[in-house]
């Protein structure tokens, strides 16, 4: 069942890929940017010094690595330093991470669920999402995906000894970018050492090659990254809370599939497929092993670190877990030997799969800052001088540096600087500036968008505009 001739597989896999990049493609700015992607674009500024850069991370306390801003600095570099191009780094990683996925299932499982899986993974919101902000998640789903391809090459028997070796050099290569492109990665390395282990303990299987790269990977990664894991385990407080008791029957499945029915889908077929095959994973020799080890890891040792020092997970730092949930998923559907079992799950999975995600993406909601409908909004009016207000943050070097970021993002803006807009500083402007624009961009101040005190009385307000997170308000300067 499920079986397609060569040449009719690869005209669906292209397919499949090229729907993939439409969605990654389509409404690509349809939101403007949020914190995070301003963090981002500001670091990765190319009229700055590479010093000067690692400086604002710095000033920031940048607590993701440095790589995927470098690569993001050299794309605006090349092209240009304006936020459209900024989305364009993750588009090209969420792009390429679907063919590789396939790859990388089809290296698992022989058959054809690697076009279900790429299928999936095509059309799953939270992957296009991250598609589209300026931020490294799709960078760490891409090199997950390729450290995995090279794992399963350097354990084979099948490779000689000459291809093993180029593996191998691969392998360590795209290992130590994975880690440097975010520490929860390191789950991924753990697994790999713990699956190892495992088929040595119970089918004597020897992946010598492969303990002798862990040497070279951690090596090669301490060498550049010793400070930055310093500093991250130096924190004693982290800005995330515990998980409440609703997460643990959830874990985070209604967030990568777009709602809790959805979720409750994906987590029960799940685990339906793992408890119904799980003598051929855990007591044959396959490849699918890794992949739960992976998954369970993903959730057990954060957990465990949020209780002896501080909370630190989140959905979006193991965006790499949609790997194995979507290869186990679609390569188990077809272990399953009942074909009326098997065609009910394909139907209860790829039914309200398509439903979801073409209504998710059909009436699509705008969940971050409206700058540029503020700015169109004020094509035609007479002031052109525009400032942000920061000054209800936590502190005035927060408040400074939030407003740094809010100006460079809005002035770097096409409708900024096709209307010939000012953008100030607001604790030192220009004295012949009379009437003027506050943006006030509402979740950095708690909603709280009055004016600082020294201004209030000399300030007066003549109009007001709201767009979603945005309050803006037109003073007349005394």
């Amino acid at each position: 069942m499920f079986l397609l001739k060569k040449n009719s597989a690869l005209i669906f896999f292209v397919l499949i890929i090229l729907i993939g990049v439409f969605l990654r493609t389509y409404q690509l700015n349809f939101e403007n940017y949020w914190l995070d992607e301003m963090i981002s674009y500001w670091v990765a500024d190319p009229n700055i010094s590479h010093n000067e850069a690692l400086i604002r991370r710095e000033q920031l306390g940048a607590t993701s690595p440095v790589l995927f801003d470098l690569i993001l600095r050299e794309y605006l570099t090349f092209f240009s330093y304006e936020p459209e191009y900024g989305r364009h780094v993750p588009l090209i990683f969420g792009a390429l991470s679907i063919p590789f996925l396939g790859i990388l299932s089809h290296q698992i499982s022989k058959n054809n669920s690697y076009l279900l899986t790429i299928f999936l993974a095509s059309i799953n919101v939270y992957l296009i999402s991250y598609s589209q902000e300026v931020r490294p998640y799709s960078f760490i789903f891409f090199l997950s995906i390729i450290n995995l391809i090279f794992y399963y090459k350097i354990v084979s028997k099948n490779e000689k000894i000459f291809k093993k070796i180029i593996f191998f050099n691969l392998f360590v290569i795209f290992s130590v970018l994975t880690l440097s492109s975010h520490p929860f990665t390191f789950i991924i390395l753990f697994s790999q050492i713990i699956n190892s282990i495992y088929v040595f303990l119970f089918f004597k299987k020897k992946n010598y090659l492969f303990f002798l790269s862990v040497f070279f990977i951690l090596l090669i990664y301490l060498l550049f990254n010793l400070d930055y894991i310093i500093s991250q385990l130096s924190y004693n407080k982290y800005f995330l809370p515990h998980e409440n008791w609703k997460f643990y029957y959830n874990y985070y499945f209604s967030r990568f599939f777009g709602s809790k029915i959805m979720g409750i889908i994906y987590l029960s077929i799940l685990i339906y497929l793992v408890v119904t095959l799980r003598k051929k994973i855990f007591y044959t020799l396959n490849k699918y092993l890794l992949l739960i080890f992976i998954l369970i890891f993903s959730y057990i040792i954060p957990l465990a670190y949020a209780y002896l020092k501080t909370p630190i997970l989140t959905d979006r730092y193991i965006i790499y877990v949609l790997i194995p949930i979507l290869i186990l998923i679609s390569s188990l559907i077809f272990e399953v030997k009942n074909k009326k079992v098997k065609i009910f799950i394909f139907i209860f999975l790829l039914g309200p799969t398509i439903i979801n995600n073409f209504m998710e993406i059909k009436d699509r909601k705008i969940n971050k800052p409206e700058f540029k409908k503020f700015l169109d909004s004020l094509e035609k009016n007479d002031v052109k001088n525009l400032t942000v207000n920061t000054s209800s943050a936590i502190s005035k070097k927060a408040s400074e540096i939030q407003a740094k970021l809010v100006r460079n993002y809005i002035k770097n803006l096409k409708e900024f600087k096709n209307n010939n807009f000012q953008i100030f500083n607001i604790n030192d402007l220009p004295k012949n500036k009379k009437m003027i624009w506050v943006i006030c961009y509402e979740p950095l101040v708690g909603s709280d968008c009055s004016l600082p005190n020294e201004k209030k009385d000399t300030w007066i307000l003549i109009e007001t505009k709201q767009n979603h997170f945005l309050n803006s308000r037109l003073y007349e300067i005394n």
